[in-house]
């Protein structure tokens, strides 16, 4: 069940489709809303660059005229939440917090059942079209599964689930099946991309997409279907897929690329990201 759901608020056109998102959910649950701004200062440095005592006075200058810049967006994102949720008469908090974007997210994930957040996030205000990695970061880091919005609003009635056995995949599908935001009387269709055309690969699909099955109707969700996908590149099949069918929400499992560069996604769920038509939700 959700009680409590975390809001990232940026500059973006996606984040008052995030709140509207979380405005339903709320109502839905009769949860509570925290919106959160982050006083991310820590690119100033790189961006005044460094030079003499002449440049250095020059410098705190400007840091100062950014970071204050940088705090009246927070601001303005905060007053803009608030007056969203108060016309819908939820329950909120909102806060404004300083430090790294993606840390202070992460710890305020710990306290909250899903974050909802804008898929083009960019959380340094003061350089709103720098990409800080946030939402990577926070997928991978976070103790709690991630709605991924785009500049579109939609009723959630048709999901997908992009589902390969792996266990960030089953993470993402159990977090949703324990969470249940949007009821049981969804249509679900349950997708897998083959490895090959082969006898073997086809039946090993199957029965990947049968333990899917098994599970979402063990847990009383009706209607819901499955398809084995021609082998090829898994985020062009999704993706494809995605725009055939035109599901309101698709899940996805976060994978990484390696060891060496945990804060991003894995290939398929970054093309997925990147190329997505509607709204997701992740869970590493």
């Amino acid at each position: 069940m959700i009680k409590r759901i975390l809001v990232a608020l940026d500059p973006d056109s996606d984040t008052p489709v995030a709140t509207r998102f979380a405005i339903r959910l709320a109502q839905r649950f009769d949860a509570s809303l925290t919106g959160l701004a982050v006083v991310d200062i820590s690119n100033i440095h790189s961006v005044i660059g460094v030079g003499g005592h002449g440049a250095e006075i020059s410098g705190r200058q400007i840091w100062a005229e950014m970071a204050e810049d940088t705090r009246e967006v927070a601001e303005k994102l905060l007053k803009n939440f608030k007056n969203s949720v108060e016309k819908a008469n939820v329950r909120y908090r909102d806060i404004k917090k300083h430090g790294a974007s993606y840390e202070v997210i992460i710890e305020e994930m710990k306290y909250h059942d899903i974050l909802i957040i804008g898929r083009d996030s960019h959380f340094f205000y003061n350089q709103p079209e720098k990409d800080t990695k946030t939402l990577a970061k926070v997928v991978k880091g976070g103790e709690a599964p991630t709605l991924v919005v785009t500049d579109e609003y939609r009723d959630v009635e048709r999901i997908m689930v992009a589902f390969d056995g792996s266990s960030p995949a089953v993470r993402t599908l159990k977090g949703f099946v324990h969470l249940l935001p949007y009821g049981k009387d969804i249509e679900i269709e349950i997708v897998h991309v083959a490895e090959g055309s082969s006898i073997e690969q086809m039946d090993k699909a199957s029965s990947i997409l049968k333990q899917a099955e098994n599970y979402l109707k063990e847990h009383n969700f009706s209607y819901v279907t499955k398809v084995v996908l021609d082998s090829g590149s898994p985020g062009e099949r999704i993706l494809a897929r995605q725009i055939e069918k035109n599901p309101d929400l698709l899940l996805l499992g976060a994978h990484s690329v390696s060891a060496f560069r945990r804060e991003t996604f894995g290939s398929t769920t970054h093309y997925m990201i990147t190329q997505t038509k509607g709204a997701l939700f992740l869970s590493r």
